[in-house]
């Protein structure tokens, strides 16, 4: 099977133009583009992954609904369908998405082996009561679901925030959103 092949970014988020393997955008930090997803369901709880114990970087935390990589030749939103489906089973449209945001994401993990630098758009959706029900971690990426209101969530990550990958910008705009409710 052959990598996934991805776009390369200047640091000023501007296209490089040309692509590469996942391997290498992550040995050497380069810019590129991924999704972060935000699943709600009809309580108004908002969905956490648990990255599965298997998984290179983060393994066993807490994370966003739903993430990944742009591949190559690829936007935004139909990354963001596609990694709703493989990694949570929940089948949406791409009217179904409400984007939200872009922000910048810059981490060293691994002892220096990985290199992580990107872009991330950052989408919210909804999923119906019978949709949550027959949400399915993809086997070797989530081990499990975690529903929490936003309370549960401030709370939990104030007491034991080892336990979440550390997203700040997605944290600030969950913050505005428990103001608003």
């Amino acid at each position: 099977m052959q990598e996934e092949q991805i776009d390369i970014l200047n640091p000023d988020g501007t296209p490089a133009g040309y692509s590469c393997g996942r391997t290498r955008v992550h040995a050497e930090g380069l810019w590129h583009r991924t999704v972060h997803i935000w699943v709600f369901n009809s309580e108004g709880k908002v969905l956490f992954q648990l990255r599965s114990h298997l998984k290179e970087n983060n393994p066993n935390l807490l994370d966003t609904s739903c993430a990944g990589h742009i591949s190559a030749g690829d936007i935004s939103l139909n990354a963001a369908v596609r990694e709703l489906r493989e990694e949570l089973g929940l089948v949406k449209s791409p009217e179904d998405l409400e984007y939200l945001f872009v922000a910048t994401h810059e981490c060293v993990l691994n002892g220096g082996t990985y290199l992580d630098n990107e872009y991330y758009d950052t989408y919210r959706t909804f999923a119906t009561d019978e949709e949550a029900s027959r949400l399915v971690p993809q086997p070797g990426e989530v081990d499990d679901f975690v529903w929490m209101t936003l309370d549960e969530f401030f709370a939990l990550h104030a007491q034991n925030p080892e336990k979440f990958v550390e997203h700040p910008k997605d944290y600030g705009w969950l913050g505005v959103l428990r103001g608003r409710n």
